[in-house]
């Protein structure tokens, strides 16, 4: 039989619950790591977390976790409301319940995996725009300049960018910036 290579980390989880998880875990190829109040070790190659909410005692792994963009399942004993709201908290994209069955492990952490790349995603998509908001002024500023050295309407000015843009194959941003710091005068000969 091969040797699992992933490594799940099991945090603050009670020895029948770990016991259970490590069982289906080894099950599905997953090699499991333990962890009890931020002490253990935390070198490993670890895909994912599954985070015990009654026993919780790690808050210093689970913010490592959070930063390392790892997927957080939480595991309770009941579904409240107020259970969702702390594994949300926590910053879980699954939640585990139990009684613990094969299937259920095996759903719960496809799914806190799929939740995690998504938001991932989402995240690095709020970062581009955020980016590129904050360059609006750059275009504001390149268009204005061209409009002024040029004698253009503001969108031949704007369609100047965007052509240099293509022809060049830089972001408008990029080249808006080269205006803008550009600083012999544009204006044309008449």
């Amino acid at each position: 039989m091969a040797t699992p290579t992933r490594t799940l980390l099991l945090v603050d989880c009670d020895p029948r619950t770990e016991a259970t998880l490590c069982k289906s875990l080894h099950r599905l190829g997953i090699a499991t790591a333990t962890l009890q109040r931020d002490q253990g070790d935390t070198s490993l190659d670890v895909i994912a977390l599954i985070v015990e909410l009654d026993q919780f005692e790690s808050p210093d792994l689970l913010a490592r976790a959070r930063v390392a963009g790892l997927p957080i399942i939480a595991l309770s004993h009941h579904e409240t409301l107020s259970q969702i709201q702390c594994a949300m908290r926590m910053g879980a994209t699954a939640m585990l319940n139990k009684p613990i069955t094969q299937s259920s492990v095996y759903t719960t952490l496809m799914m806190a995996q799929g939740l995690r790349n998504r938001l991932t995603a989402l995240e690095n998509t709020n970062e581009d725009l955020s980016t590129k908001l904050q360059a609006r002024h750059l275009t504001a500023k390149a268009v204005a300049r061209l409009m002024i050295d040029c004698a253009i309407d503001e969108h031949e000015a704007f369609e100047r960018i965007r052509t240099l843009s293509m022809k060049l194959n830089q972001s408008i941003e990029s080249i808006c910036q080269d205006i803008e710091c550009h600083t012999q005068p544009m204006r044309r000969r008449s």
